[in-house]
């Protein structure tokens, strides 16, 4: 009986950490906000990132901020903006259809942006 317990204890902690494993994309980042109506999914690949966007989405602008503070300090961009617009695939390229163009960075924090409204903030969690 003494064995149950602890046993039981050990699945409740290592039973979150495998759902996690399972899906790479959440691994090593907490989702701070997310519209669920919009991001349909989001995959990440080491510092690549891309987010799944409904159909409706795909001509808008697409926004993405990183920053290694929480919503401030804006880290600048190979282009030298603190914004950077990413299209999304509307072919079957790389098998992403539906997904941002790739974004690459090792930000601690990463915003995704369509129509002036936050859709999506993730929080590296386990840093580089």
């Amino acid at each position: 009986m003494n064995r149950i317990i602890p046993m039981s204890l050990m699945i409740f902690l290592i039973m979150p950490i495998n759902l996690l494993a399972q899906n790479g994309a959440y691994a090593d980042f907490a989702i701070r906000s997310q519209n669920a109506d919009v991001v349909e999914d989001i995959l990440a690949e080491g510092n690549d990132f891309y987010v799944k966007l409904p159909d409706s989405y795909w001509n808008r602008a697409i926004i993405v901020k990183i920053s290694n503070k929480f919503q401030t300090d804006y880290r600048t961009w190979w282009n030298g903006e603190e914004m950077l617009a990413v299209k999304v695939y509307r072919t079957n390229k790389q098998n992403k259809k539906g997904y941002t163009y790739r974004i690459n960075t090792s930000a601690k924090f990463i915003e995704y942006w369509a129509d002036d409204e936050l859709i999506l903030h993730l929080e590296r969690t386990n840093p580089n």
